[in-house]
């Protein structure tokens, strides 16, 4: 049975009541943002969600030299050093599934 959801409401000054009026997908809006809150801001492009192609190579080379693995429900990639325990390789694609995803119980 597909979970439909939970209705959650709280208050807010009309201001932002009024503006939340003129967002076309309150619920999903909403939904983002606070999602979104649960991160740290990127110390490398400061939030824009772009970086400049010299960092962009340098990062990139950072997560090679870092042997990141990704996570097979947020898809970033993780450093190895921080798994919490290291297990035998095993065949096939390895799953992973980072601490953030796994605290937030949202890991596919």
């Amino acid at each position: 049975m597909k979970d439909k959801g939970v209705i959650v409401s709280f208050r807010v000054d009309r201001h932002l009541a009024d503006v939340l009026r003129k967002v076309p997908d309150k619920s999903s809006f909403i939904r983002d943002v606070i999602l979104r809150s649960f991160y740290e801001t990127c110390p490398v492009c400061r939030g824009r969600g772009v970086l400049p192609a010299e960092l962009s190579r340098w990062a990139t080379r950072q997560l090679k030299s870092a042997k990141a693995v990704e996570c097979t429900c947020c898809l970033y990639g993780y450093p190895e050093s921080t798994r919490r325990t290291r297990r035998p390789p095993t065949r096939g694609r390895k799953r992973y599934v980072c601490l953030h995803c796994r605290q937030h119980e949202h890991a596919h």
